[in-house]
């Protein structure tokens, strides 16, 4: 992909509760590790790990378009077509933009499967997208629950993302509400658009939420992911005065951080951010960590060592920790 990590970038811990948990954080680890190998350019060893994880997935079309991007980028396009097709037929329909497959675009199979890719997308366009939410046991009509708000990394969808954050925001009494990205990419594929796209699609989130469910406003949290973890950062600055805290996961700060950092509303946010040494955003995240201690902005900023770009080991256990931190600043 051109615009996030040259791979679809699929949560590396998308596991629902379908599968143990022995099995959820066997998988987790494999993709994690594919995607700190693809980080590296390391593909062989890439699409041994993605491929022990989609045995785990068999349903997962952003593993198997990893793996396809691999074996594209190794030359092996017979293997990188197979595994396009495998990813089309589980729902990534849109791939024209992405540079990693080049070296199929000459290709008479590759032209096909983009064809019929298109076509499905065009008869996704027009259907809405209603958020993923799952409410916490305490949750009670007439009583205010606090909210986090989740956006999907680039190329994956709220139900695994939902999957991933569920026990765990759920878990510390949050209403937990994923929304669909406004790029639509296939039935399991989307995106966050730019900066504009994405700001929209999150205030409509946060209307619809208001509207229909008894949310605590003064306790709406941002998290995202990747694409989604940047998006947190531009929208959820510019929005301050409607975010108790944000946590971006593997995401790039926008360069203009500093100007948002002035408002008076960031001033009462709390802001925490998690990302892997070898991830190559994670000198935006330090230099947002330490613009936001100058400004006297409550943030914490954990890089994990020898990890790329992924979701941290322990999703359960990382994002418990952030929700934590979160609840103890606003005290």
């Amino acid at each position: 992909m051109k615009r996030f990590s040259s791979v679809m970038l699929v949560l590396s811990v998308a596991i629902t509760m379908l599968y143990g948990q022995e099995e959820r954080n066997e998988a987790s680890a494999y993709t994690s590790q594919g995607m700190t190998a693809y980080s590296a350019g390391d593909y062989p060893r890439a699409i041994e790990s993605f491929r022990k994880a989609f045995l785990l997935r068999p349903e997962n079309s952003a593993i198997a378009y990893n793996i396809s991007c691999s074996f594209a980028l190794l030359g092996e396009k017979d293997s990188a077509l197979v595994w396009l097709e495998k990813a089309l037929q589980l729902g990534i329909y849109f791939f024209s933009d992405d540079d990693d497959l080049a070296s199929l675009r000459a290709e008479p199979r590759y032209q096909e499967l983009e064809a019929a890719g298109m076509q499905k997308i065009a008869e996704l366009k027009s259907r809405e997208w209603k958020p993923v939410i799952e409410v916490p046991d305490q949750y009670a009509d007439g009583k205010l629950c606090p909210a986090v708000i989740g956006l999907h990394g680039f190329g994956s969808n709220p139900e695994d993302f939902a999957g991933v954050l569920a026990p765990a925001v759920t878990g510390s009494g949050y209403l937990l509400c994923c929304p669909y990205g406004p790029d639509v990419r296939g039935s399991t594929a989307f995106g966050w658009g730019d900066c504009a796209e994405a700001e929209k699609r999150i205030l409509e989130t946060v209307e619809y939420l208001k509207n229909n469910y008894n949310i605590d406003t003064a306790r709406i949290v941002l998290l995202g992911y990747s694409q989604g973890g940047a998006r947190v950062f531009c929208a959820g600055l510019k929005n301050g005065g409607i975010f108790a805290g944000l946590i971006a996961v593997a995401g790039r700060c926008c360069p203009d951080v500093g100007a948002y950092l002035d408002a008076g509303e960031v001033q009462d946010m709390a802001i925490y951010m998690m990302i892997g040494e070898n991830d190559r955003s994670v000198e935006s995240n330090r230099t947002a960590r330490r613009l936001m201690e100058e400004k006297g902005i409550r943030s914490e900023l954990i890089v994990y060592p020898e990890l790329g770009h992924a979701f941290p080991p322990d999703p359960d256990g990382e994002i418990r920790k952030a929700l934590e931190w979160l609840d103890d600043s606003g005290r």
